[in-house]
């Protein structure tokens, strides 16, 4: 059961099939970058949680947030959505979060990109974060995320079937150390 995967999986689904055009540029071009961050998102995600030590649980908050911009979402502008809502979770359910400094830090923000980032997606959600739906939620992202370890199930057994395992002897070709360069100062 993994919820960020679910998490993940819903958003790059999302991504597929949005287009370009689709994008409300006045309201979220503060969260574009220039070309597409090269990270897997749910690897972003993991990392989020691992640096400020979190549970998944925070996630089911903040895809209630992100749901908001699924229409708008590209490739250029999801993982800052995705990291100011991660962010808005995290300050509202922690006594004393860390500075902004260190959460532009993990990620990767200029300096000072975060507080405006956190006011524009508060006035685009209009002030409020709706907890009410948060066990549809929790269930949703836990079902998707076992879907997607099924479909990588089935992958990785087709991939196992189609490997031939050849009986090449490769002890006649020597040791490794043979191989290395250090094998030229060293006798057997």
């Amino acid at each position: 059961m993994s919820l960020t995967i679910g998490f993940a999986s819903i958003l790059n689904t999302r991504l597929e099939k949005n287009t370009s055009n689709s994008i409300d540029s006045e309201t979220l071009s503060q969260f574009s970058l220039p070309r597409p961050l090269p990270m897997r998102l749910d690897i972003f995600i993991d990392h989020f949680l691992y640096q400020l030590s979190l549970s998944e649980d925070f996630l089911v908050n903040a895809f209630l947030i992100v749901e908001n911009f699924l229409d708008n979402i590209n490739q250029n502008n999801i993982h800052k959505i995705l990291f100011t809502a991660l962010v808005l979770v995290y300050k509202f359910f922690t006594d004393s979060p860390v500075a902004n400094n260190c959460l532009e830090k993990i990620g990767l923000l200029k300096k000072g990109e975060l507080g405006k980032l956190e006011l524009i997606m508060l006035e685009k959600i209009n002030w409020t974060i709706k907890f009410n739906s948060v066990e549809v939620v929790y269930e949703k992202l836990v079902n998707e995320g076992k879907n997607k370890d099924i479909q990588n199930k089935d992958i990785e057994d087709d991939d196992d079937e189609e490997i031939d395992d050849d009986e090449t002897n490769y002890t006649e070709y020597g040791s490794n150390c043979s191989f290395s360069e250090l094998g030229a100062f060293f006798s057997n």
